[in-house]
């Protein structure tokens, strides 16, 4: 798994880095107005299920079981500028909770809040630049921060014991994921993606037993809104200051 994340992530920085990155300014058709800053932005809103994969997880193989008894409710924001049709930056705040527990009758339960930058890359875009399909498919990674709060039960003993960890020094997390978008219209569009992350530590269930770091994954659906920059909204449109006369009639000159 951590061969995986850290294969994804290399082969979206070389794909960034290696592909020509042609502007849609020099598309064919001279008219068209190149692309500035504020043009080519993103927000999504995303919800779903973070699940724990570590010390304390049982069902890292078994899907609906991971997905039903050791993940979480979460959500997210994701901001995304494109420097063209292929690739893009985005920031992404996200929201979690994490449980677990193992045969010895420990668990635990934890939440979450992490932040971080990600490079994109649509490789419906990449292998076919002039294709109109409304479906995209892309691949990400990056790099973040993020802080915890774990507490874990210990019902092993006759004796239940709890144990509360609250990090106030944000933990670095890479991670690396997939996607797949539809395009409504122009403004609006619909998402899916997976993503797994390795946190940089062993700490996330409170239980430290062969110094591995622990993972945890986000599946999520989300909205996406093409945000229009002034010069889109403005672009190709006829002047609107014709001031009650009928579009396309000059004014009739005042005689003498």
């Amino acid at each position: 798994m951590k061969k995986v994340v850290k294969i994804i992530g290399i082969a979206v920085i070389l794909a960034a880095i290696s592909t020509p990155q042609i502007s849609e300014g020099q598309s064919w058709g001279g008219g068209r107005k190149k692309a500035t800053f504020w043009d080519n932005w993103s927000v999504n809103a995303n919800g779903g299920l973070t699940s724990f994969y570590g010390d304390l997880s049982m069902y890292d193989t078994e899907i609906m079981e991971k997905l039903t008894k050791e993940s979480g409710p979460a959500f997210g924001g994701v901001v995304t500028k494109y420097f063209n049709a292929k690739f893009g930056v985005s920031g992404q705040l996200l929201y979690g909770n994490l449980k677990g527990t193992n045969t010895t009758k420990i668990s635990f339960k934890a939440s979450f809040v992490e932040y971080n930058i990600q490079f994109r890359v649509n490789f419906v875009k990449l292998f076919s630049p002039y294709s109109l399909s409304k479906f995209g498919i892309e691949a990400y990674g990056g790099a973040g921060q993020f802080v915890f709060k774990s507490t874990k039960y210990d019902l092993s003993h006759s004796d239940p014991d709890t144990d509360v960890q609250n990090t106030g020094t944000p933990e670095f997390v890479y991670f690396a994921g997939m996607g797949a978008s539809y395009k409504i219209n122009d403004m609006f569009g619909v998402t899916f993606d997976v993503s797994m992350r390795q946190a940089q530590n062993d700490k996330l269930d409170d239980y430290v037993k062969n110094k591995n770091f622990d993972y945890y994954s986000y599946t999520n659906i989300g909205i996406t809104y093409q945000i229009q920059s002034n010069n889109k909204k403005s672009y190709g449109r006829r002047p609107t200051n014709t001031r009650g006369r009928m579009p396309g009639w000059l004014p009739m000159r005042k005689r003498r």
